[in-house]
């Protein structure tokens, strides 16, 4: 569980949650959909590293809540254009390696990429279209490997990774993308 130690104030930035946790092997900054920003330390490792480590990521910060700002910011119509290049992504992954889902539905959800129901009726996150084109493809392709494995097994990690390469390595870099 993580336990917020402190805040700081970063200049261009504003307050920033640190939080140290038992759990986390990972020094990682999270950001939510408000512009929130959110880091987490191992115990082991010190106020300075951690310090170090967020002034490395100063302009990732940057660029990805200029991401979010997009996103809010979006017209309708640029909502149906972001619809369906999700959509027309997903039928073209599927195609590529042979997968079949039923329907598809592109929503705004505040905790969820994605999901895949028992029908193989797939929910994408318009929120998708803020992440690397690495990651997006990553969701998808996660999806489409629950339409044959319906839960975690080693045999949904090992379709996924035959695909993805590392999809375990895509899911952590995919933890740094908060919606909430």
């Amino acid at each position: 569980m993580a336990k917020r130690i402190d805040t700081w104030q970063i200049a261009d930035i504003g307050p920033i949650a640190v939080e140290s946790s038992d759990r986390s092997r990972y020094t990682r900054i999270t950001l939510s959909r408000d512009g929130t920003v959110r880091l987490t330390v191992p115990r082991m490792v010190s106020l300075e590293q951690a310090r170090r480590f967020l002034h490395s990521r100063l302009d990732w910060i940057k660029r990805h809540r200029q991401d979010f700002r997009r996103l809010a910011e979006m017209p309708v119509a640029t909502w149906v254009e972001a619809r369906r290049l999700l959509i027309d992504r997903l039928r073209e992954l599927a195609g590529r390696h042979a997968f079949q889902f039923n329907k598809v539905t592109v929503k705004n959800q505040r905790t969820l990429w994605r999901t895949c129901s028992p029908r193989n009726n797939i929910n994408l996150n318009v929120n998708l279209l803020r992440l690397p084109d690495e990651l997006r493809d990553y969701v998808i392709l996660h999806e489409l490997v629950h339409t044959r494995h319906k839960n975690h097994s080693r045999a949904f990690w090992h379709e996924l990774d035959r695909i993805v390469g590392s999809g375990k390595r895509l899911q952590r870099q995919l933890r740094a993308y908060r919606l909430g």
